[in-house]
C-alpha cells in the first residue's frame, strides 16, 4: 500500500564521498547510545533497479515510482505502519453515511502544496475526476473507481463522494489516492504535462533532480505543513533522499556493502548468499517480517491468446515441470514459501486445502499426450499436427534472480521435450511488450496492497489495453465471484467468495504461481527507528540518524 513503506525503497544519485569517511563512521554505529528524540540531519541513499515512467501517480503503471509519490504527494488518509489502522492525512477527519454510499473527508486548513498555493475540496474533486476523463490514461485504476457516480464539493474544505454501490476497499481507494494541484495539473493535456517528470504536490519531500536512469533526488520540504501535526513532528527526518536507479541487481548489492548505498528491499537471492555474516550483521539491520496481506508472488503468465496455451491441461502440466522445491533449495536455502495462488497461505481468503503443485514430469507427460503433444519424429521435441512446443519467455533483464529462475525451468523443460527460448528486455522494453501483448510467457511479480482486491488482474473487462489482465484470462464464475465480493461487505462471506475463486485458479493453472515474495529489508545500522516492526512493516517515515554517525547533511536544531 502506498504510505505504509515505500521511503524505505528509496534511492538516489551517489556523490563521492571517501572510504575513510565511511569507514570511521560506519565503526561508530554500534557505539553509539543516542536515546534522544529523532533529529533532522543526512541523506537517506536507496536503491531503484528501474527507471520509471513516470512521476504522475495517475499514469503511472509499474512498481518503482509508487516509491516516490508518498513523499512528493498527500493523500486524504493513511494507514499506521504501527497499527494498521487508517488515519487522516489531508484530512483531519472523515465521516461515512449509514447507507455507505456517501463519504465526507474535511481537509486541514493548513495543508499547501509545495507552491504554497492551499490543498483545497476543488483540487481534490480535480483528482478523482481525472479518473473517470476518458482523454486520461487511467484504464489501470478506473476498475477500482467503477461505482463513483461523482465528487462534489460541499465547501471550501469539505469534499463528498458519491458512490452507486458499496464496495468493501471504498475507503482505502478514496483515502490513499494521491491528491494533485488544480492550478498547475489542469493545463493542457494532461498524459503529457511537464509536471509529469517534474511533479508538484504537498508531501515532506520536493523533487530536486531526475537525472534519467541514473538517480532520482528528493530535498525535504522546510515548509511541509504537516510538521505542525503532533503526530508528524517526528517524521521525514532525512534533508535528502536519494534514488539511485542501478539496473543490475548484483551492482547494487556491491554499492550497499560499500556504504555507498544505506538501504534496500533485497531479491530473497540476495538476502540469503550477499547479505550475511556476522561483520555484515553488525553495520546493517537484516530483516524478514510478515504483513497482514503478504508482499505479493512471482509467476509465470501464459498469453492466452496463443493456441498452445489455451488447454487446461497443458497449462497445468507446465507448472508442473517447474522445480519449485529444487530451486528454493538450491538458490533460497528454503527462505520461500512455495505459491498456490494469488492469495499468500494462511490468508482467509485462500482455501486452505489448495497445495503447492509438485514437481512431476511423468503426470505432465501424460497431461500433453492426453492433449496431442507426442515426438512423433523422434527429433527430442514435442509436437503437435506437425508445430514442435516451442515458446519463448521475457523477463527483465536487470534481475539475475529472475535469469537464474528461467534457466532452471528451461533445463526442466528440455528433459521432457520443450523449447523454451530466453528473452530478457529492458524494463520499459518489457512493459510495453507485455502490455501489448507481444509475448508468449513472462515471468514477473505482482505486489500486495491492503485488503487486496483481485479484480484488476483476473477479471475480463481487465482484458484491455492498460489494463492488468495481461494474459487475457476470462472465465465467466470468476468474473461473477470478483464483482459480487467487491459489493460484499460481511469479511466471512467475501472470504468465502475468495476461497471458490482460489479453487478455480488453482484448476486452471493461468499463470505457474512460482514463489510467495517475503517482505525483506536491510538497512544500515547508523539510523534509529527501525525497530520495532509495526503491523505493516517498519515505519520508514520515522528513520533518523543520531548526531554524530551522520554521513551527508549537517544537524538541524529542534
Amino acid at each position: 500500500m502506498k504510505n505504509e513503506f515505500y521511503a524505505l525503497l528509496i534511492l538516489v544519485i551517489l556523490l563521492p564521498l571517501t572510504a575513510c569517511n565511511k569507514s570511521e563512521k560506519a565503526s561508530a554505529i554500534n557505539e553509539s547510545d543516542y536515546s534522544g528524540p529523532p533529529v533532522k540531519n543526512d541523506w537517506m541513499i536507496s536503491w531503484l533497479s528501474a527507471n520509471p515512467d513516470t512521476l504522475n501517480p495517475v499514469l503511472n503503471t509499474d512498481g518503482y515510482a509508487t516509491q516516490i509519490f508518498p513523499l512528493v504527494f498527500d493523500t486524504l488518509l493513511f494507514w499506521d505502519a504501527m497499527t494498521g489502522k487508517p488515519t487522516g492525512r489531508l484530512a483531519e477527519s472523515w465521516k461515512i453515511s449509514d447507507s455507505g454510499l456517501e463519504y465526507d473527508f474535511f481537509i486541514r486548513k493548513n495543508a499547501k502544496f509545495h507552491d504554497g498555493s492551499p490543498v483545497t475540496a476543488e483540487d481534490v474533486k480535480f483528482s478523482f475526476d481525472l479518473i473517470k476523463d476518458p482523454k486520461v490514461d487511467a484504464a489501470h485504476i478506473q476498475n477500482y473507481f467503477q461505482s463513483l457516480k461523482k465528487v462534489e464539493v460541499i465547501g471550501p474544505y469539505q469534499v463528498r463522494f458519491y458512490l452507486s454501490e458499496s464496495y468493501f476497499r471504498h475507503l482505502i481507494m478514496l483515502g490513499l489516492y494521491e491528491v494533485l494541484p488544480k492550478h498547475i495539473y489542469a493545463k493542457g493535456d494532461f498524459n503529457t504535462l511537464p509536471q509529469n517528470r517534474a511533479p508538484v504536490g504537498s508531501g515532506p519531500y520536493i523533487l530536486e533532480k531526475w537525472d534519467q536512469g541514473r538517480s532520482i533526488e528528493l530535498k525535504r520540504n522546510p515548509d511541509y505543513w504537516g510538521l505542525s501535526v503532533p503526530e508528524w513532528k517526528d517524521s521525514y527526518n532525512f534533508e535528502r533522499i536519494i534514488f539511485r536507479i542501478i539496473m543490475e541487481e548484483s551492482v547494487a548489492a556491491m554499492a550497499l556493502k560499500k556504504g555507498e548505498i544505506d538501504i534496500l528491499s533485497p531479491n530473497p537471492n540476495q538476502y540469503v548468499k550477499d547479505f550475511v555474516g556476522p561483520e555484515f550483521e553488525s553495520k546493517y539491520y537484516r530483516l524478514k517480517y510478515s504483513t497482514p496481506d503478504g508482499n505479493g508472488f512471482r509467476f509465470i503468465g501464459w498469453n492466452l491468446q496463443r493456441k498452445m496455451f489455451q488447454s487446461k491441461k497443458v497449462r497445468q502440466a507446465l507448472a508442473m515441470l517447474l522445480p519449485r522445491e529444487e530451486i528454493n533449495k538450491k538458490m533460497y536455502k528454503e527462505l520461500m514459501t512455495l505459491s498456490v495462488g494469488p492469495l499468500p497461505q494462511g490468508s482467509p481468503k485462500l482455501d486452505p486445502s489448495i497445495k503447492p503443485i509438485p514437481y512431476d514430469q511423468e503426470a505432465a507427460l501424460k497431461l500433453l499426450k492426453e492433449e496431442g503433444w507426442t515426438d512423433s519424429d523422434g527429433d527430442g521435441l514435442l509436437d503437435k499436427a506437425g508445430q514442435p512446443f516451442k515458446f519463448e519467455i521475457l523477463f527483465t533483464a536487470q534481475s539475475d534472480e529472475v535469469e537464474r529462475i528461467a534457466l532452471i525451468y528451461r533445463e526442466a523443460l528440455r528433459r521432457a521435450g520443450i523449447q523454451m527460448d530466453l528473452k530478457a528486455l529492458e524494463w520499459t522494453v518489457f512493459l510495453k511488450d507485455i502490455t501489448e501483448g507481444n509475448f508468449d510467457t513472462h515471468m514477473m511479480a505482482w505486489g500486495s496492497s491492503l485488503d487486496s482486491d483481485p479484480y484488476q488482474i483476473w477479471h475480463s473487462s481487465q482484458s484491455v489495453k492498460g489494463g492488468s489482465n495481461r494474459i487475457h484470462y476470462k472465465n465467466e464464475r470468476v468474473d461473477e465471484i470478483l464483482t459480487i465480493a467487491r459489493t460484499t461487505l460481511d469479511e466471512t462471506k467475501r472470504n468465502k467468495l475468495y476461497q471458490e475463486f482460489s479453487r478455480i485458479l488453482a484448476e486452471e493453472a493461468p499463470y505457474v504461481f512460482v514463489f510467495e515474495r517475503p517482505n525483506l529489508l536491510v538497512a544500515s545500522k547508523r539510523f534509529r527507528g527501525v525497530l520495532p516492526i509495526g503491523v505493516l512493516g517498519p515505519d520508514g517515515d520515522k528513520f533518523f540518524t543520531p548526531p554524530g554517525l551522520e554521513l551527508y547533511g549537517k544537524l538541524e536544531a529542534q
